[in-house]
C-alpha cells in the first residue's frame, strides 16, 4: 500500500504539471483565419480598333443568304484577319451571311480581297477597304452575289465520268441557251484533267458554265474586283465573260489541262476596239482571275471575235486556254481620274447609313454613305481604276437602306465618273431604341463586367445586319422600321454560361428602351485558412 500511494502522489504531482502547461498556452492561441472563397470576374473586353460588318446578299432581294467566304492578301491566305474574340480567320462557312471581323492588333494592312461563293450563285471576289475617318470605328461591306437564275444570266452543267488516269475518253462540253449572255466549254477526247497541284482529276466530273449579257449590268455585276493594278497607267473594261468550273463528286477542282480547251462566250456588237465596233476576226484581250487566290493575270491568248448573231446583236468570242477560272474579254478605255461622288439632297442620310450601287456594261460597284460624313466620294480614283470604271461611263445608280427598301433611283443610265445627282427620299417610318447589355457572374451576380466593348448588331429576319454603336453598354438601334420585329446579336467578347459569348434576342420597334441581361462564366478563387499568429 506504501507503494501504491507514492505512485498515485507522483502521478498526481506530474499531472499538476501538464495541466499547469497547457493552461499558459491557451493564452497565446488565436483562432485559425478562413479565407473565403471569392467570386473573381473576367476583364472587360478591350476596344477594338475597327469592326468590319460584312454581310453577303443577294444582289436583286438583297436578302442575306449562306455563303463561304475566304481572306486573301496578294494571292495567299491572310494571317491578319481575326474575329471579334480574337480567333484567326482564313475561311468561314457563315449560315447567315453575316460576320463581323477586324484585324490583327500587329498587323499593317489597308485592305484585304474576300472571295465569296454560294450555292447557285456565281461566287465573286471582292476588295474591302479597312481604313476609316478619324473617329469611325467600323466598314460597312456588302457583298452580293449574283443568282445563277438572274435576269441576264445563264448556266449549264454537265456530268461525266473520267476513268482513273484522268483522261478523258470523249469530248465533254457544256453550252448555254443561245442568246446574249450565252457562254460555253469543251475539252476534247484524250486530254488529262488536273488539280491544282497536278495530280489527276477521275470519276463523276461536272463541267458548268455561266455566261452573263455584256449589253448590261449582268456582266459587270459578276467580275470579280481588281481588273486592273492600282498602279496601272491605263485600264481595260470588261466586254465578255465566262466563268467555268469542273469538279468531281467530292468537290476537288479541276485547274489545268494537258492540253488546251476551248471556251466562249457573249460579245456586244456595240464593243469598240481603237475607236471602231469590232468585226469578226478582230483580236481583244483576255484576262482571268482565280477564285482560290483572288488574282487577275492577263493571258497570253487572245480573244477572237467571231460570226455576228443579228438577232441579239452580239458576236461569239473564241479562245483557247489549258487552265480554268473566270474569263472575261477586255478592250482598253479611257481611265477616270475623278473618283465617283454623289451630291445628295432631299432627306438626310439616316444614322444607320445607305448603300449606293451602280450597275451598267462598264462596270458596277458597290458602296455605303456614311450619315454626317466629310465626304460622299463613293469609289476612289485608285478604285474606279482597279474597277475599270472608264472617262466617259454610265450607270444606272440606287440607294438603298440595309434591307433593300430604295431612297432612290436614277432615270436611266447616267454619268459617273466624277459626281452623280442623288435627290434621298425616306420611304419608311423610323424610330431609334437604346438596347443596354448587361453582364454579371453566374455565380455572384454582384460581380460585373463592363459591355461597352460588346459588339452588337441587329437585323430584320433574313436580311443583314447594322452594327450598333453605344455608350458604356447602352447601344443605339438606329432606323428601326416601325412596329417591325428585329433580330439583336450580341457578342460579349468574354465567356458566357452555355460555352459561347454570343447572345440573341427579339425587339419590337417601337421606340421602347430594351435591355438584355447575361451571365458570364466567372472563376472562384480557392478559401484558404491561415494561421492566427
Amino acid at each position: 500500500m506504501l507503494t501504491n500511494k507514492k505512485t498515485l502522489l507522483a502521478l498526481s504531482v506530474a499531472s499538476v504539471f501538464v495541466l499547469s502547461g497547457c493552461n499558459d498556452n491557451d493564452k497565446d492561441v488565436v483562432p485559425p483565419v478562413v479565407v473565403p472563397p471569392v467570386v473573381v470576374a473576367p476583364d472587360a473586353p478591350t476596344e477594338l480598333s475597327v469592326v468590319v460588318n460584312a454581310n453577303v446578299v443577294d444582289s436583286v432581294t438583297n436578302d442575306a443568304i449562306a455563303a463561304k467566304v475566304t481572306f486573301f492578301e496578294n494571292g495567299v491566305a491572310s494571317e491578319n484577319i481575326v474575329d471579334v474574340d480574337g480567333n484567326e480567320l482564313t475561311s468561314v462557312d457563315l449560315a447567315d451571311g453575316s460576320l463581323a471581323f477586324t484585324v490583327k492588333d500587329d498587323a499593317n494592312i489597308s485592305e484585304v480581297t474576300v472571295n465569296v461563293s454560294a450555292d447557285d450563285y456565281i461566287g465573286k471576289s471582292f476588295i474591302v477597304d479597312l481604313t476609316t475617318a478619324e473617329g469611325v470605328m467600323s466598314v460597312n461591306a456588302l457583298l452580293a452575289l449574283v443568282s445563277e437564275s438572274a435576269d441576264g444570266i445563264s448556266n449549264k452543267s454537265v456530268v461525266s465520268t473520267v476513268e482513273a488516269g484522268g483522261t478523258t475518253s470523249a469530248v465533254i462540253s457544256a453550252a448555254t441557251d443561245p442568246g446574249k449572255s450565252s457562254a460555253s466549254a469543251s475539252v476534247p477526247a484524250g486530254v488529262i484533267l488536273y488539280d491544282a497541284s497536278e495530280q489527276p482529276v477521275s470519276g463523276e466530273i461536272t463541267l458548268k458554265v455561266n455566261g452573263a449579257d455584256s449589253s448590261t449590268g449582268a456582266a459587270s455585276s459578276i467580275v470579280p474586283a481588281g481588273l486592273n493594278d492600282a498602279d496601272a497607267t491605263s485600264i481595260v473594261k470588261s466586254v465578255g465573260v465566262a466563268n467555268v468550273t469542273m469538279a468531281d463528286g467530292t468537290g476537288k477542282k479541276v485547274k489545268k489541262f494537258s492540253d488546251p480547251i476551248t471556251v466562249s462566250m457573249t460579245i456586244p456588237a456595240t464593243t469598240m476596239l481603237n475607236g471602231e465596233a469590232i468585226q469578226p476576226g478582230d483580236m481583244l484581250g483576255l484576262k482571268s482571275h482565280n477564285e482560290d487566290t483572288g488574282v487577275w493575270a492577263s493571258e497570253t491568248n487572245k480573244v477572237e471575235v467571231g460570226a455576228l448573231n443579228a438577232q441579239t446583236n452580239t458576236y461569239t468570242g473564241t479562245f483557247k486556254t489549258t487552265h480554268l477560272t473566270f474569263f472575261a474579254s477586255t478592250v482598253s478605255a479611257p481611265i477616270c481620274t475623278d473618283g465617283i461622288a454623289v451630291n445628295l439632297s432631299g432627306d438626310a442620310v439616316p444614322a444607320s447609313g445607305l448603300y449606293v450601287s451602280m450597275s451598267s456594261s462598264d462596270a458596277s460597284a458597290t458602296s455605303y454613305l456614311r450619315a454626317n460624313a466629310a465626304s460622299n466620294v463613293i469609289v476612289s480614283p485608285l478604285n474606279t481604276k482597279r474597277f475599270g470604271i472608264s472617262a466617259n461611263a454610265k450607270a444606272t445608280v440606287k440607294v438603298f437602306d440595309v434591307n433593300g427598301t430604295p431612297w432612290f433611283t436614277s432615270d436611266g443610265e447616267v454619268n459617273v465618273c466624277g459626281a452623280a445627282a442623288v435627290v434621298l427620299a425616306n420611304p419608311a417610318t423610323l424610330v431609334n431604341e437604346d438596347f443596354a447589355v448587361t453582364a454579371a457572374c453566374a455565380n455572384d451576380t454582384t460581380k460585373t463586367v463592363d459591355m461597352s466593348n460588346a459588339v452588337v448588331s441587329y437585323s430584320l429576319a433574313g436580311k443583314a445586319k447594322t452594327l450598333a454603336s453605344g455608350t458604356a453598354g447602352t447601344f443605339t438601334l438606329a432606323d428601326l422600321v416601325d412596329g417591325s420585329t428585329y433580330n439583336v446579336f450580341v457578342n460579349a467578347r468574354t465567356p458566357l454560361v452555355g460555352d459561347t459569348t454570343k447572345a440573341t434576342t427579339t425587339i419590337t420597334a417601337d421606340g421602347t428602351a430594351e435591355s438584355l441581361a447575361l451571365e458570364v462564366v466567372c472563376q472562384t478563387t480557392t478559401g484558404t485558412t491561415g494561421s492566427g499568429s
